[in-house]
């Protein structure tokens, strides 16, 4: 009896999700597949302009990047300096020495959630040109209209 249940519950489980994979018809599926077929393919694909003036912004990125990790690095040889000073205190001094620690941690925690808001606002900017240099003009309208797309875009592209 056990295993009769067993199957019939395969079976049932088997015969539901067959069923609904046919109705989980993907949404850019539905509409009219002539006319996305008919779309122009160059459409998709960004202009030379657009393109120079995305690897322009992927190069200041990436000097962003290595001014970043040049400011960590320095920002843990700060530490490891203050460290080893506490480390080496003894009484009020070691309270003292571990007090400038804190201080520096939560101030370079501080510049560093500064620079990372900053930093994120650029590439998002930056991943939706990308997106937007291959997607269409319907869609492109859409993505500015959105409110979180809105939020997420830097400087005057939130207004």
């Amino acid at each position: 009896m056990t295993r009769l249940t067993i199957l019939a519950s395969a079976l049932a489980i088997g015969g539901f999700a067959s069923v609904t994979s046919l109705t989980d018809t993907p949404v850019f599926a539905l509409g009219n597949p002539v006319a996305a077929q008919q779309q122009d393919p160059q459409a998709h694909h960004p202009s030379a302009a657009e393109e120079a003036g995305m690897q322009k912004q992927e190069a200041e990125s990436m000097q962003m990047h290595q001014k970043m990790m040049a400011e960590m690095k320095a920002m843990d040889g700060k530490l490891d300096a203050l460290v080893a000073k506490m480390n080496a205190a003894t009484g009020d001094a070691k309270v003292n020495a571990t007090a400038e620690v804190v201080t520096a941690v939560v101030q370079q925690r501080a510049a560093m959630r500064d620079a990372m808001m900053q930093m994120q606002g650029k590439m998002m900017g930056h991943m939706m040109q990308h997106m937007a240099a291959g997607t269409s003009p319907g869609m492109k309208k859409m993505m500015a209209e959105c409110p979180m797309m809105k939020m997420m875009m830097p400087g005057d592209a939130k207004k």
